[in-house]
């Protein structure tokens, strides 16, 4: 879900993972997905790509965590915790198509992520009873299911990345606050031991820059943002680096030029953004787009341009879209609803 997204911790960024991932079915659609007042999920989607909205329709269940995958056939698939605390999914039937109905992966989790091995097999990664890490996976694409295994530690937030060679890697706040991470030690295979990343951070989130380097972002002890980046693609990290502001929630996506741009909730309640200035290099400032926001996620249109969805304070869901690939931004506009959770997710039409 790289969208992920779109976090408050614990979820991926689905724009930069399902570029990065083996899922290379065609991008169209965006779709939403939240929990509604009643607990159940709830989804609204383009009537057309890069263009108009539907309206709500429900998709059942009782949930109260969600995150959103995509198949290497491009059929989407809903993964949330149950009211039992097990893992719950739904998907789609065809690409761009309708929905199954629930069905319980078993386990009992309170994090969620999701990313796609090269192979396009869907991972589910999670925290356990133990605190430990656990994940359970697709045994072919698009179809079946392991059962679930320990990778061991103790995590908080957790946030899953695709290295440039295909490798799936896991970040976590750890025991201590630090950053955690563990790795694929060869494509669509086993696993390596926990590292530590140092630092002190609460929420993250993993985006990948142009040339395929991994990238982390978090909240460190003073409430700014900080980043750790790989050196080189697949290998090596930096030191920590702060890019200031002040922010409590946070999302990563990457422009239709390789550009990594983040987003964030500051002091005021409004949304934040900073940028690269240039594909795998330095940094603006932090600028305001205004609104009032508590929950966000973060994707691609088909054609490039970021588009950004938010809880606002009527509980409703709101966004904000870039009016050209790259470049600036739309007003806000409501999407209607009343929300809690959310993700987002594109349609392979």
């Amino acid at each position: 879900m790289v969208t992920t997204l779109v976090t408050t911790g614990g979820t991926s960024s689905p724009a930069v993972a399902q570029e990065e991932n083996a899922a290379a079915a065609p991008v169209g659609r965006l779709e939403v997905f939240a929990r509604g007042s009643d607990k159940g999920l709830w989804h609204i989607w383009q009537t057309a790509p890069n263009n108009g909205w539907s309206g709500w329709g429900p998709l059942g269940g009782g949930i109260d965590l969600l995150e959103v995958g995509r198949n290497a056939d491009g059929r989407l698939e809903v993964f949330a915790r149950g009211f039992d605390g097990a893992l719950w999914h739904k998907w789609q039937t065809s690409p761009g198509g309708g929905w199954s109905g629930w069905v319980s992966l078993g386990g009992w989790i309170d994090r969620i992520a999701v990313g796609n091995n090269k192979d396009g097999r869907l991972e589910v990664f999670a925290r356990g009873s133990d605190n430990a890490l656990w994940h359970i996976w697709q045994t072919a694409p698009n179809n079946g299911w392991s059962g679930w295994a320990s990778l061991g530690g103790f995590v908080d937030q957790i946030d899953v990345g695709n290295n440039k060679d295909g490798r799936l890697e896991v970040f976590a706040t750890g025991r201590n606050s630090a950053l955690w991470h563990i790795w694929q030690t060869a494509p669509n295979s086993g696993w390596s031991g926990w590292a530590s990343l140092g630092g002190w951070i609460s929420k993250l989130a993993v985006g990948s820059n142009r040339d395929g380097r991994l990238e982390v972002f978090a909240i460190g002890m003073n409430n700014a943002l900080w980043h750790i980046w790989q050196t080189a693609p697949n290998n090596g990290w930096s030191g920590w680096a702060s890019l200031g502001g002040w922010i409590d929630q946070l999302a990563v996506s990457r422009n239709g030029d390789g550009r990594l741009e983040v987003f964030a909730r500051g002091s005021d309640n409004a949304l934040w953004h900073i940028w690269q200035t240039a594909p795998n290099s330095g940094w603006s400032g932090w600028a305001s787009l205004g609104g009032w926001i508590d929950r966000l996620a973060v994707n691609s249109n088909k054609d490039g341009r970021l588009e950004v969805f938010v809880r606002g304070s009527d509980k409703g869901l709101w966004h904000i879209w870039q009016t050209a690939p790259n470049s600036g931004w739309s007003s806000w506009a409501s999407l209607g609803g009343w929300i809690d959770e959310l993700d987002t997710a594109q349609n392979a039409n």
